[in-house]
């Protein structure tokens, strides 16, 4: 259902393509905050309610992209990767295609489209958590990066300074099986790898 909600938008984009656009390329770097459904822990931890912020879910995440300007139309590629200890790191590769609108020659409005691949690494780097099972899994995902960018010398090699919120939603799931070595039990329990991971970041870059 939601690759049915990003095809008409892809082809939308096609249609505002300008016969004769000319090529502009950004290379980007960017970081900011991302928040994963898959670093909760179910209720059967019951341990884990005496160390709240053990699984605090947000995260830090940077990454870089390259876009392709052509008129209205972008296509790029990204990648990223979140991190943090004790939380279930996801390395994301994927492409890109959209519109971009430029306002007062310098402010672009980008909305954006995403498809690609995250995996979700494992939590055994906390001393805390025991994993019982696989804890490295790919999943595909589809998303929406709706930003803004403001561009400094737009008619030739310039920077570019922006933000970018963003939507990803994981096409499958899986259940991981986990031990709290600190709860006082030694409760078992499960995490669930999958699900929806939204998030903000600051982007910085060089455009062609």
């Amino acid at each position: 259902m939601i690759a049915r909600r990003i095809v008409p938008f892809v082809l939308v984009a096609a249609v505002l393509v300008p016969r004769a656009a000319a090529a502009v390329v950004s290379i980007e770097a960017f970081y900011g905050i991302t928040r994963p459904d898959a670093a909760d822990f179910s209720s059967a931890v019951e341990g884990a309610r005496d160390d709240p912020d053990l699984f605090d879910n947000s995260l830090q995440i940077a990454g870089g992209n390259v876009i392709l300007q052509l008129g209205t139309l972008e296509l790029g590629a990204i990648v990223d990767t979140s991190f943090d200890s004790g939380h279930a790191r996801q390395l994301a590769i994927g492409g890109l295609v959209g519109v971009g609108f430029d306002l007062a020659e310098v402010i672009r409005i980008e909305a954006l489209g995403e498809v690609g691949a995250q995996r979700y690494g494992d939590f055994t780097e906390d001393r805390d958590i025991v994993t019982s099972s696989s804890s490295d899994q790919w999943f595909a995902y589809v998303g929406l990066r709706p930003g803004i960018a403001f561009h400094f010398n737009p008619y030739g090699p310039g920077f570019v300074l922006g933000l970018w919120g963003f939507v990803r939603w994981d096409l499958d799931s899986t259940e991981m099986d986990v031990t709290v070595a600190s709860a006082d039990d030694v409760s078992p329990g499960s995490i669930e790898l999958g699900g929806t991971t939204i998030g903000a970041v600051a982007r910085l870059g060089v455009e062609f």
